[in-house]
């Protein structure tokens, strides 16, 4: 990509003036490099008073040239993917004052040694280069010359070509809308050389010492003049190169084939191919890839092997294959996003119909899986996981209240395959656990007492002698076995929720006739003497079913674990 800094007046051509010019504190050196080897001898050469910046393509290096006037640029060769010599010459156009330098081996080195010699490269830098001799370089780059000259002075020659010379110089830099009155001082300075010069005129008559060291000249052709007064005009409007022959660029080539001879003819051609250049850079720059692919297309067909031209194609290309994928990438972007809406709107209706897990395949939980499959990420998918974990959560809350603990695990399961750090999922675990062993207690008391009612009663001589409420106590049985009337939770100590400490206590008691809990002892713990009192606390306060035996209340030995959660507990 190209930018041209504004048309310079006339304060850039005086001279460098040391009496008013102080050098920098810091210079800054931006290079074009994907070498590993230069980047790192770059980083090296990076210090208090040089500033290095490295990008990695051409527009980069002229965002950073905008920004820092005063730069001096480093491009290496290899990380091109255009003609070098393209290269040098767009930025050159673009900044004339700039000291660029070039970064290569032979091969690019004699490819560019008419641009080394009139200065357009500053440097070449062979590679591979050292810290020391880029500093070098970076040195002489800082330290003032003179300006470019790509020829030695020659010696005044009054001629009718002189007023066209000081024509060229004035039109140079100057904007289209400048040159339309240029142009017509032109035709006049044209008019009134070939008048002045025309055999047999008077005025044309020069001093001898003229006529000895001026050259011979032709003037132009009254059908060259005619063509270049239109190529002027149709400069002057801004048709710089077409394809219809009404362009500035092939009125002043047809101009030439008149006169071969006409410097103003041929000067008027690279002119035009100049500015056309210019317009397609800054048509690519602006964005508008149409205008600036018609305008390389019609140089192509006038001036096929320009240099720049070639540098310009592959920037254009890279720029449209650019834009080729940013499309593609918004249209599957956007295929993405309907995918995953029409996923989630079908979520939400098998959500308000109740059907969170059932049936697998058209289930609340499916819909989501097909969302999640396409954009995890997306925000949208975010909140839709959040709303269903709690829509599955609550149902699951909802059954264990109907007592149907089956229903309600695998509610907590769908939640959990979808976030397993879900709050709340270990709290409906256990009661899930509680739920079902009190109701297989339950269940095995109903099957006892219909058992018992079914038997016939035994003779009274054959009958087994009751066991002993010793006999009694002493065998153990799990706590969730025994029926809970009342059930009291524990008291968290206090310097365990603050350092958030979990653990458990698993002790042994009794359960009485009466159904209260007696001879607490505490079998085993983690940690040790952290919860043992708290579990005990809570455990007195328990209340359970009288254990019956053979008809009558019978003292019972049990066994519970009790668990302490920091995190749920908060």
């Amino acid at each position: 990509m190209t930018a041209y800094p504004k048309s310079q007046g006339d304060d850039a051509a005086m001279s460098w003036d040391p009496a008013r010019s102080r050098a920098p504190q810091q210079r800054r050196l931006i290079a074009l490099t994907t070498d590993p080897a230069l980047n790192r001898a770059l980083q090296e050469l990076a210090s208090g008073d040089v500033a290095v910046s490295i990008v990695g393509d051409m527009r980069s290096l002229t965002d950073e040239l905008m920004q820092h006037a005063s730069a001096t640029a480093l491009i290496d060769a290899a990380a091109l993917d255009a003609p070098v010599e393209g290269a040098v010459d767009a930025i050159n156009t673009q900044f004339p004052d700039l000291r660029l330098m070039i970064a290569g081996h032979g091969a690019e080195q004699t490819m560019l040694a008419a641009r080394i010699a009139n200065q357009s490269v500053f440097r070449f830098v062979h590679k591979p280069a050292s810290p020391q001799r880029l500093r070098l370089f970076l040195d002489a780059a800082a330290r003032p010359t003179e300006p470019r000259s790509t020829a030695p002075a020659a010696r005044p020659v009054k001629s009718s070509k002189e007023p066209l010379a000081r024509i060229e110089t004035a039109v140079s830099g100057k904007s289209p809308q400048t040159l339309a009155i240029i142009g017509v001082v032109a035709i006049a300075a044209i008019a009134a050389g070939a008048w002045a010069f025309w055999p047999g005129s008077g005025s044309g008559t020069s001093s001898q010492g003229d006529a000895a060291t001026a050259a011979p000249v032709t003037p132009e052709s009254a059908a060259a003049l005619a063509l270049i007064k239109q190529a002027d005009q149709a400069f002057a409007s801004g048709r710089y190169v077409a394809a219809d022959g009404s362009s500035a660029a092939e009125l002043y080539r047809a101009a030439q084939k008149q006169d071969s001879s006409s410097s103003i003819a041929k000067s008027g051609f690279d002119r035009a191919i100049e500015y056309a250049l210019r317009s397609a850079e800054e048509a690519l720059l602006a964005g508008r890839l149409n205008d600036a692919s018609l305008l390389a297309e019609q140089l192509r067909l006038i001036t096929p092997g320009n240099s720049r031209l070639a540098f310009l194609n592959t920037q254009i290309s890279r720029e449209q294959a650019r834009v080729n994928a940013d499309v593609s990438q918004r249209q599957a972007s956007e295929a993405r996003q309907a995918q995953i809406r029409a996923a989630l709107a079908e979520m939400a209706d098998r959500m308000r119909r109740g059907a969170l897990i059932d049936p697998a395949t058209n289930s609340a939980v499916s819909h989501f899986r097909e969302a999640e499959a396409v954009g995890a990420g997306d925000p949208a998918v975010r909140s839709a996981r959040e709303t269903l974990i709690a829509a599955l959560l609550t149902a699951a809350d909802n059954e264990l209240a109907a007592r149907r603990p089956p229903v309600a695990r695998r509610m907590i399961d769908a939640a959990s395959s979808i976030n397993s750090s879900a709050p709340g999922l270990d709290v409906l675990r256990r009661r899930v656990d509680e739920v079902t062993a009190q109701l297989a207690a339950a269940s095995a008391e109903a099957a006892a007492q219909a058992a018992r009612a079914a038997e016939p009663p035994a003779p009274a001589a054959e009958a087994a002698a009751p066991a002993s409420e010793a006999d009694a106590a002493s065998q153990v049985v799990a706590a969730n076995t025994l029926r809970v009337l009342r059930r009291e939770d524990p008291v968290y100590p206090a310097r365990a929720l603050e350092q958030l400490t979990s653990g458990w206590v698993e002790m042994e008691f009794t359960v009485q006739k009466d159904g209260s809990v007696t001879d607490i002892i505490v079998t085993e713990a983690s940690p040790r003497r952290t919860f043992d009192s708290a579990a005990m606390a809570a455990l007195r306060r328990y209340r359970y079913a009288p254990v019956i035996r053979n008809g009558e209340a019978v003292p019972q030995r049990a066994r519970m674990r009790m668990r302490f959660t920091a995190k749920e507990t908060q």
